[in-house]
C-alpha cells in the first residue's frame, strides 16, 4: 500500500493552495462566489481552512472563520487525496458537513472544483 499525502501537513496545504491559485476554473468562478471552508480531521483534531474569492486563494491552520466545514476521519481525507469526490464521501457518511449548510450548498460546484485538485497533489 502506498502512503498518501496528509492534507493537514502545512507543506501539502501550501501546495494545494498554489495549485488552486493557478486553476482557471476556480479563478473564473471565484468572481461569482466567496468560499471559505474548513476541514476537520476527527482522528487527529487537526483543522485547516481554505478561502477562494475574487482576490485569490488563501489557506491556514485551524477552522478560522469558515462558514462551514467538512469533518471526518483520516481515511476519508486519504480517499479525498486519492481522487474520491467529496460529495461521494458525504453520501457515504464518511464526511459530514457542519456549520452553515446553506452556504455549502450555494458553493457546491466551487467546493467540488477545489477538492478535486487534491488528486493532483501526488503527481
Amino acid at each position: 500500500m502506498t502512503s498518501t499525502l496528509n492534507l493537514f501537513d502545512p507543506a501539502v496545504l501550501a501546495a494545494w493552495t498554489r495549485l488552486a491559485s493557478h486553476d482557471t476554473f476556480l479563478a473564473r468562478h471565484a468572481i461569482l462566489a466567496d468560499l471559505r471552508l474548513g476541514l476537520l480531521n476527527t482522528d487527529s483534531g487537526q483543522a485547516l481552512w481554505l478561502s477562494i474569492s475574487a482576490s485569490g486563494v488563501q489557506s491556514g491552520t485551524g477552522l478560522g472563520e469558515a462558514a462551514f466545514y467538512l469533518e471526518g476521519g483520516q481515511g476519508a481525507f486519504d480517499d479525498l487525496v486519492r481522487g474520491l469526490p467529496f460529495n461521494r464521501l458525504v453520501r457515504q457518511h464518511r464526511l459530514t458537513v457542519r456549520g452553515d449548510l446553506r452556504r455549502c450548498v450555494q458553493n457546491w460546484l466551487l467546493l467540488y472544483a477545489l477538492t478535486r485538485l487534491t488528486a493532483n497533489l501526488e503527481r
